[in-house]
């Protein structure tokens, strides 16, 4: 009887975290973080460097995998731009971030999520898929928007 007891007070808590991490993100600042998103993605997609830039704050940090650390949307800017070359003809077929999980505190925003990504090149036979886990910081600016403070993601094992 007390373990049945108990079990229902750690379900009965569980749920309510549960509920709380989702309702975690304000109305407004929800609707302002599903457009950044959502440009995030187009971005990716359409293989615009130019805009994917745009989205960083000054001095933001890109965390790759297997790259050095970016800092500053200088560096950011550069290293996306120099993809064009690098991968002329290139062709992503898939770019989505299933998010699982955003959480607002202030002016600062943190969300996780599992990318899949697919990028058709020019002589190659196979095309380059990727899927992993990305986590995003972003920062309100002063205007409102929100721009990328820092970048992280890894690759999902095979």
């Amino acid at each position: 009887m007390r373990k049945n007891h108990l079990m229902v007070i750690t379900l009965s808590l569980l749920s309510t975290l549960s509920m709380a991490q989702k309702s975690s993100v304000p109305k407004d600042a929800r609707k302002e973080i599903d457009d950044f998103n959502r440009r995030f993605i187009e971005n990716c997609r359409s293989m615009d460097n130019k805009a994917a830039a745009d989205l960083w704050d000054q001095d933001g940090v890109d965390l790759l995998p297997g790259m050095e650390p970016m800092v500053g949307k200088a560096a950011i800017a550069k290293w996306l731009m120099g993809l064009d070359e690098q991968f002329k003809g290139a062709k992503v077929t898939q770019c989505d971030v299933d998010w699982q999980l955003t959480n607002v505190s202030g002016s600062l925003a943190y969300e996780w999520g599992i990318n899949t990504q697919t990028v058709s090149v020019p002589d190659k036979p196979e095309p380059f898929k990727n899927k992993g886990k990305i986590t995003l910081v972003l920062r309100r600016q002063p205007e409102g928007d929100w721009k990328l403070a820092l970048e992280s993601w890894n690759n999902s094992p095979q």
